[in-house]
């Protein structure tokens, strides 16, 4: 029976904070400077500068990010409290820079610095401390070298800095294994991806669609369902 009513408590808390990072999300996305959300040296349009426009609306999204906040706080609190809390800090700046990114085509580096920050937590789950090292180096390599060789190929900017600083910050948190496997799962869906859009007539062959929000998905999806498996 003590055990049951710990787990009810567990529950009960996780509830409670996934609402609360479901509309905070929402919330400090809608009230974070205009800089944020521009490149360097660049100025705000009007629509940035707006405070009384919703970036993001607050119905159904707050309560669709409080339910997925809130679902993955249970699935995470029972497997443990710690790993828990680091991997709610992580997914919640990276559904920040999802909405960033897919709305706006910027990745702040606040949010990716937050997700640097949030790799603190998930120290005592590597298998050891170079772990962090060797999935920074993983990650921010992979995605500098692809963004030169773009550069020379196609003569363009095909791959954002944003996106380097993005996978290098979440190589600290997830380590070589698991951005090796963030790597494989954001490439391969934001390539079904594009093809279903291009076969519908929806984008061309030459345009780009940013990469933010399939890394960001894919690595929420290993830091909440993959990890805690292995």
């Amino acid at each position: 029976m003590p055990n049951l009513a710990v787990l009810l408590v567990k529950i009960a808390a996780a509830v409670a904070v996934g609402i609360l990072a479901g509309h905070g999300a929402v919330y400090i996305f809608n009230k974070i400077p205009p800089r944020w959300l521009c490149d360097y040296g660049e100025e705000p349009g009007e629509d940035l500068k707006d405070p009384g426009r919703q970036r993001v609306k607050g119905i159904p999204w707050k309560w669709a990010f409080s339910g997925f906040f809130a679902a993955g706080a249970i699935r995470l609190v029972v497997f443990d409290w710690a790993f828990a809390a680091a991997a709610l800090v992580f997914c919640w700046a990276l559904l920040e820079i999802a909405l960033a990114d897919q709305k706006y085509g910027i990745i702040p580096d606040q949010f990716a610095v937050l997700t640097a920050v949030s790799a603190l937590g998930f120290i005592p789950y590597h298998s050891s401390f170079l772990q962090p090292v060797w999935g920074m180096l993983l990650g921010g390599g992979v995605m500098l070298l692809s963004a030169l060789l773009g550069k020379l190929l196609f003569k363009k900017e095909s791959l954002g800095f944003g996106d380097v600083k993005l996978f290098a910050a979440m190589g600290l948190a997830l380590g070589f294994r698991g951005t090796l496997a963030v790597l494989v799962l954001s490439s391969v869906s934001s390539a079904v991806i594009f093809g279903c859009l291009l076969a519908a007539g929806k984008v061309r062959k030459e345009d780009m669609l940013p990469l933010g929000p399939y890394i960001c998905g894919a690595g929420i999806f290993y830091g909440v369902i993959v990890w805690p498996l292995l």
